[in-house]
């Protein structure tokens, strides 16, 4: 087992951790609110990354079950009825890093997702 090798299994093994606490968090906290939504919004979970959608009932529902959500909208379809915080302009990055991988000074990427 190279050092390459150990460094791409314990990357899995965190991404499989993280993916089961998802879940659990969806499971146990989520699809309570979910199925039943409250009569009022719950406080956002700050662990929750959140949710960017365009469709304004999924934002609605998961407003009032606590996650993060961002509703987004071309502004010639936001009406003026709508309350904006803070507007942003939507960018892409185009300054990613992508390190290469040195073992012993050789170059050895992990393939692109």
């Amino acid at each position: 087992l190279v050092f390459q090798d150990l460094v791409a299994f314990v990357m899995q093994l965190q991404r499989t951790l993280l993916d089961i606490h998802t879940l659990l968090d969806y499971v146990e906290i989520l699809y309570p609110l979910l199925a039943s939504p409250p009569s009022k919004p719950m406080h956002a979970n700050p662990t929750w990354l959140g949710c960017f959608t365009r469709n304004t009932e999924v934002c609605e529902s998961l407003y009032f079950a606590g996650v993060p959500v961002w509703l987004v909208r071309d502004e010639e379809f936001i009406p003026l009825t709508m309350n904006i915080i803070h507007p942003v302009r939507l960018t892409f990055p185009d300054n990613i890093v992508r390190a290469m991988y040195l073992e012993s000074g050789v170059s050895k990427p992990f393939p692109s997702i």
